[in-house]
């Protein structure tokens, strides 16, 4: 009985004896495994650790370093750098750091007195091609490899390539630009400086979360993103890299912080519980109608929001900003439609768009087609300093002048016009900046003609200028904001529009 009860006890020191005399062989053995072992190898780029920025350009000063003091390690005699491309082929020579000297004829020796100091400078290969490469590191004992370490950069040569800002952007105005509404769409832009031999990988974070990624051709550089629906500060990083493929890398880094609030307010030029209402978009990275964010309308019949949605005629449009602010651009061969509206059919009835919006060439910002054909149109078009509205007809053609205040700013604007008795007319209101600093002008323009079934609004340009060249995109305004509703625009200024 008591040689059994014995057994047990002996086991466990035999167990205990085995585990520690294989605990201290693998610490004995760490020194000769490779990537992981006792020798913490790493590399500086300008005195910056080569993990904190993969990149490296012309001129830059490479130096090689251990992490912690090997000098009293006997093993270690040398240390071999060479690169490798993505291929796996070795690019210019190996570059030997030795105590003894000893080298191979492929071998560029530099002799040094101990290898716990910074180590002299690597000597990049001549004409290397800008590109990714790997670093190779061999911790040696004489010509035995005791340790390899393999860290992988990025070389661009004279290449221009580099993280300048990010930028924040509103879908309109607000009480204070420093403070964003909750729930609102931002647009955050990552400005980078870069040469056309480089198509730049961007990855976006909130906080350590990745939210996006993609190549700046694809309009990476360009983050949509709907803050929290709570006040509070958040943190937007961005990560820049010259390519795509960035495994291992490290890239450009820049974050911001923003302040999220529930006590400021978007200051849009409607809402969208205004019963006249038709169209209504803000531009907030989408091309939805705002419209459709009024309950009351899901509610009473079911709604398409595709077909209420702005419809984009070719990929020549571009999401910009100016003074803080966000929207889409439009203008020759880049023009956005609206939905069609149908006219009653007595004919008789009045319309009124009101928008903000800033010009940015000369040449139409937007224009209506009455009907099936071109014959009878408005158009709204920048001349120099000038708005000019143009009612054609194959009657006539009669135009309204308008000068453009000097501002550098967003202009709100709108476009009142009618069809009575035959007669379509129309008149425009520059308000500036502000609802309140309007004048209407003085007299409507009018031209003979009979309409039927519905129009249609188009910002930008439909009409093909022959006299243009077709594959040119010319862009005339910026667009933050447009409504569309059938009340005079008096009583719906009065009883509607938000003020400043």
């Amino acid at each position: 009985m008591c040689i059994r009860k014995a057994a047990k006890p002996l086991v466990f020191i035999a167990i205990f004896v085995f585990l520690v005399f294989f605990i201290n062989g693998c610490d004995n053995a760490g020194s000769f495994l490779s990537s992981g072992g006792a020798y913490r190898l790493n590399v500086r780029v300008n005195g910056i650790p080569l993990d904190e920025c993969s990149f490296v350009i012309l001129g830059d000063k490479i130096n090689p370093y251990f992490e912690e003091p090997i000098s009293d390690d006997p093993d270690v005699t040398a240390l071999m750098i060479f690169l490798k491309n993505t291929r796996g082929d070795i690019t210019g020579q190996k570059v030997l750091y030795s105590l003894d000297g000893e080298a191979e004829d492929d071998e560029t020796v530099i002799r040094v007195k101990s290898l716990d100091d910074t180590l002299p400078s690597f000597p990049m290969p001549e004409n290397m091609s800008f590109g990714q490469y790997t670093m190779v590191s061999q911790v040696m004992s004489g010509r035995d490899v005791l340790q390899k370490t393999e860290k992988t950069f990025f070389y661009l040569g004279n290449t221009v390539f580099s993280f300048e800002s990010i930028n924040t952007h509103l879908p309109g105005v607000t009480e204070n630009p420093q403070l964003i509404p909750t729930g609102t769409v931002i647009m955050l832009e990552a400005k980078v400086n870069f040469d056309s031999r480089l198509d730049p990988y961007i990855v976006w974070y909130n906080g350590r979360k990745k939210i996006s990624e993609g190549k700046f051709s694809d309009t990476a550089n360009l983050l949509f993103w709907k803050v929290p629906e709570q006040s509070g500060f958040f943190s937007i990083s961005a990560e820049i890299f010259p390519a795509d493929g960035y495994v291992n890398l490290a890239g450009y880094q820049k974050e911001i912080s923003l302040i999220v609030s529930s006590k400021t307010v978007d200051m849009h030029l409607v809402s969208e519980d205004i019963p006249q209402l038709l169209h209504w978009y803000i531009f907030d990275g989408s091309l939805n109608d705002s419209k459709l964010n009024n309950s009351k309308l899901n509610d009473t019949k079911p709604v398409n929001s595709a077909e209420r949605s702005l419809k984009l005629f070719s990929g020549n449009n571009q999401w910009m900003s100016a003074n803080g602010i966000y929207g889409l651009a439009a203008g020759y061969n880049s023009a956005i439609a609206l939905p069609k509206v149908a006219v009653s059919s007595n004919g008789n009835e009045t319309w009124q768009t009101l928008f903000r919006f800033k010009p940015i060439n000369e040449g139409i910002i937007f224009s209506v087609q009455f009907g099936s054909s071109s014959d009878v149109s408005m158009n709204l078009k920048r001349e120099g300093q000038y708005l000019v509205l143009t009612l054609s007809s194959p009657i006539d053609t009669v135009s309204q002048v308008l000068r453009i205040p000097e501002q550098n700013s967003f202009l709100t604007a709108g476009v009142n016009f009618s069809i009575l008795q035959g007669l379509l007319s129309a008149k425009i209101n520059i308000m500036g900046d502000s609802v309140e600093q309007g004048e209407l002008a003085a007299e409507p323009i009018r031209v003979e003609t009979e309409l039927k079934d519905d129009f249609q609004i188009f910002l930008g340009d439909m009409a093909a200028d022959e006299s243009s060249n077709q594959n040119r995109t010319l862009l005339t305004a910026l667009w933050d904001e447009f409504a569309v509703y059938n009340t005079p625009p008096m009583e719906v200024i009065a009883a509607q529009v938000r003020r400043y």
